[in-house]
């Protein structure tokens, strides 16, 4: 029986497609059925493509993200992805990620990490999101921020 496999090229593909919002090749990665499950329990379950966009059509008008791997293990059908992620705001608003009030210029940071369950056409059908913290950094550089994450990587992992 062939198991799903899905390369760590091909999620950094994913991760730069995602960074630099390139939706169609982002989602010719998904299962027509995706869902993306969020750390927020105020947001819950996103289905389908349409939900994705749906939630990161908000998210994106307000902030730019970066997603910066820092471990990626593929193993039996599955993915695992350790990762932190900032969001550099470009307008005020009290409805960010996590639900800083924030000033543009701030940048917020999450650390989580995330599963992705492949399915028989290897392509994303479930991804579950793991936070283990999150920070309202204030004005800071994030470049030099995201520079600090890319020196922790695992070195094959520069997007």
């Amino acid at each position: 029986m062939e198991v799903p496999y899905l390369s760590v090229q091909d999620l950094l593909d994913y991760l730069r497609a995602f960074n630099s919002r390139d939706y169609a090749a982002q989602h010719a990665f998904y299962a027509p059925d995706i869902e993306l499950v969020i750390p927020d329990p105020e947001i819950g379950t996103l289905v389908g493509s349409a939900g994705v966009m749906k939630h990161y059509n908000v998210v994106h008008a307000d902030a730019e993200e970066n997603v910066i791997p820092l471990v990626v293990l593929s193993d039996r059908g599955n993915v695992f992805l350790q990762m932190e992620s900032y969001f550099r705001y470009l307008k005020a608003t009290n409805q960010t990620v996590h639900g800083y009030t924030v000033v543009p210029g701030d940048v917020t940071k999450i650390s989580c990490c995330a599963l992705y369950e492949l399915d028989k056409g290897n392509k994303m059908k479930r991804i579950t999101c793991f936070l283990f913290k999150q920070e309202k950094l204030g004005q800071v550089d994030v470049e030099e921020r995201i520079r600090d994450t890319e020196s922790r990587a695992q070195p094959d992992l520069k997007l």
